[in-house]
């Protein structure tokens, strides 16, 4: 398709309102596949608007159907839509339904990563048990652990599953975030620097209790620390 091409093509090259344009018209075509739509729903959440991708993805719902795998997929997809539309319930439901039928990395990553948002850190818990043992290999699932242990005072152990974690190259905030507060608290600044630096570089994750206005006020806290330290 040439305009899923052309919005890809501007995608990379970080011309967003383009590459969305581009999207829009293309994936309600019926030859779209899951993939594009999903893609597309995440451009337009993190670089377009929420209730834009809220009425694509109703509409795509209401003029097609999938295979179970896929509507499966769109469905988790769905709830990071209802999420960001502030509709954070109904996201949680949604996530729980899907969860008692069915069961992969997606659903698992997302619906932990939307409890320990909404505060539901017990519920993260028992979930993230199950789901480590499912798929001990996501990086998000062990993130989301090691945000878990550090919100529980576990400093030492959030800290070795967030070492681990940028060993393996990620490429998204939440460990080098934490590892950078953990490493203030120990008093390391400049380590801290290092890894909140690299914070500061990646792109904020959809489903994240961390912004850059966090990143840039524990970077600044550390700044000021490491120039009045004794």
């Amino acid at each position: 398709m040439i305009k899923v091409y052309k919005g890809a093509k501007a995608y990379k090259s970080e011309n967003y309102s383009k590459a969305l344009d581009y999207y829009r018209s293309a994936i309600i075509s019926p030859w779209c596949s899951v993939n594009i739509i999903i893609d597309y729903l995440v451009c337009e959440l993190k670089y377009g608007k929420a209730s834009i991708a809220n009425e694509y993805i109703e509409e795509i719902f209401t003029k097609r159907n999938f295979k179970p795998n896929d509507l499966l997929n769109l469905k988790i997809t769905e709830s990071i839509v209802l999420w960001k539309n502030n509709n954070r319930q109904e996201s949680i439901s949604l996530l729980r339904n899907l969860l008692e039928k069915n069961k992969n990395a997606f659903l698992y990553e997302t619906l932990t990563s939307i409890l320990i948002c909404n505060g539901n850190i017990q519920e993260a818990k028992s979930v993230l048990s199950t789901a480590l043992a499912f798929n001990k290999d996501s990086n998000i699932l062990k993130s989301n652990n090691g945000e878990i242990k550090f919100k529980e005072g576990n400093y030492d152990e959030a800290s070795k599953i967030f070492y681990n974690l940028i060993n393996e190259d990620i490429k998204f905030v939440e460990p080098f975030y934490y590892l950078g507060l953990i490493e203030t608290k120990n008093n390391n600044f400049d380590k801290a620097k290092e890894l909140l630096e690299k914070a500061q570089n990646l792109n904020q994750s959809l489903i994240t209790l961390v912004k850059f206005e966090d990143i840039e006020q524990a970077y600044n806290r550390v700044i000021f620390k490491s120039l009045t330290k004794v």
